[in-house]
């Protein structure tokens, strides 16, 4: 049967096929009577897996600029591995005479010589990897609280854990096919052990390189800091410090040749990989043979792309830099700012503030802060209340500001007192005692 689709079709389409997929394949599973609980639970996840499609399909139709070009490759396996998977368990009942499966039957399904929860969990990783692709094209996008942050951070951990399980299981499956393969013909079981060597050394290589990688990332904070501290000092001395920033090139440049010789090193195990494939398939006996190491070698690549793809996520995430204002208490009168005016993740909590006092946050720009500043400057709250209630001016200093304002604050006209005659009684006082005499 030939390919529906293939890794050169579009994204959309790509979407299309694998919602599609999972769909049929959900149908299919529903139409048996029997459901023990690992079906249950891959009738669940298949559930997922079609709403986080959606979402994402949804997504691309509303923000075409987003770039999903690198889910293309995850998208095909899934939906493939959805329709093979349906075919299978359609081999599976009519071995059983066409009656609906029972609890044997399904124990009995298997695909990739794995059973019903291994390809749950394959498939659990295709949505989290989905879900991770799409949040970090969606990064610098929306709006992000430390929380939600927190929780995408411990999701692309999760997920990298599990593709490695994932992808260990697929490498080792791919080992011992080629391994049979050797032991078949004698004219290709030497070239296939070597290449096989060579494909172990490389990947432990890759794994060097990237422990080297990652303990430079570690120590190059405390690196960072103990160099800021020392330049101060230094400059405090006249002394320059240079020792520090000396070790931090020479550290960047390791991590830059180290990504250099992780590329050249997966270059050449793909290239490894791709003989050892053409290799075996000359010695394989069957159609189903070479169809089933097409799979395993498609979701060995199909692993690794994902982890790279989780693998980048987190370097997005590490880069992105919060501003944390938690339990601070603000005097009566005080303007207050949380905010960022370089798109920075702002995080308040607890913060108390006076009764006079004005608060603002979230992502603000350089003139609106400082716009800010000027309307609620001492200087712009007087004149607002002065066009309120009417106040006294006093004379200016030589300097054109007012002493009395800057000393007392704003005044108020005081109501002029009736006029008094010489023994001190007012005309509206006389006025009463000539009524008593009267």
């Amino acid at each position: 049967m030939a390919d529906p689709i293939s890794l050169s079709s579009g994204v959309v389409a790509l979407m299309t096929f694998t919602l599609q997929s999972s769909v049929v394949l959900y149908k299919a599973i529903d139409s048996y009577r029997s459901h023990p609980k690992n079906v249950r639970d891959l009738k669940d996840e298949l559930e997922a897996l079609a709403g986080v499609l959606q979402a994402l399909s949804e997504t691309a139709e509303k923000h075409k600029e987003i770039d999903l070009t690198a889910l293309k490759l995850p998208l095909l396996r899934c939906g493939k591995a959805c329709h093979e998977f349906e075919e299978a368990l359609a081999k599976c009942s009519s071995r059983s005479g066409g009656l609906k499966t029972s609890f044997r039957d399904w124990a009995k399904l298997k695909y990739m010589g794995d059973g019903i929860d291994e390809f749950r969990r394959m498939l659990a990783g295709y949505k989290a990897t989905i879900v991770i692709a799409l949040a970090h094209a969606n990064l610098q996008q929306s709006s992000l609280t430390i929380e939600s942050l927190d929780k995408y951070k411990s999701m692309i951990q999760d997920t990298t854990t599990d593709l490695e399980d994932h992808l260990q299981n697929v490498d080792d499956k791919l080992k011992s096919t080629f391994l049979q393969a050797a032991d078949r013909s004698n004219e290709d079981a030497v070239l296939v052990r070597q290449m096989q060597e060579e494909r172990s050394s490389t990947q432990q290589c890759l794994v060097i390189c990237a422990q080297l990688s990652a303990y430079i990332s570690q120590i190059q904070p405390t690196l960072a800091a103990n160099g800021a501290r020392r330049s101060a000092d230094a400059r405090a001395a006249g002394v320059a410090a240079v020792a520090e920033q000396i070790t931090a090139d020479g550290l960047e440049g390791c991590k830059d040749a180290l990504g250099i010789a992780s590329k050249r090193l997966e270059e050449h195990l793909i290239s490894i990989v791709d003989r050892l494939m053409a290799t075996s398939k000359k010695t394989l006996s069957s159609p189903e043979e070479t169809a089933n190491l097409d799979i395993l070698h498609s979701e060995w690549q199909t692993a690794r792309l994902c982890i790279d793809l989780c693998s980048k996520a987190n370097e997005s995430v590490m880069k992105i830099n919060l501003n944390v204002f938690e339990n601070l208490k603000g005097e009566a009168e005080v303007l207050q700012f949380f905010a960022s005016t370089t798109g920075r993740v702002v995080h308040a909590k607890d913060i108390f503030l006076g009764a006079k006092g004005v608060q603002f946050g979230g992502q603000l720009s350089d003139a609106t802060v400082q716009q800010i500043c000027r309307d609620f400057s001492p200087s712009a709250r007087m004149a607002a209340m002065g066009s309120e209630t009417e106040m006294i001016t006093p004379a200016a200093d030589g300097t054109g500001t007012s002493q009395f304002l800057d000393r007392y604050g704003r005044g108020f006209k005081l109501i002029p007192k009736p006029a008094q005659d010489d023994k001190g009684i007012s005309p509206g006082q006389q006025g009463e005692q000539a009524k008593k005499t009267g």
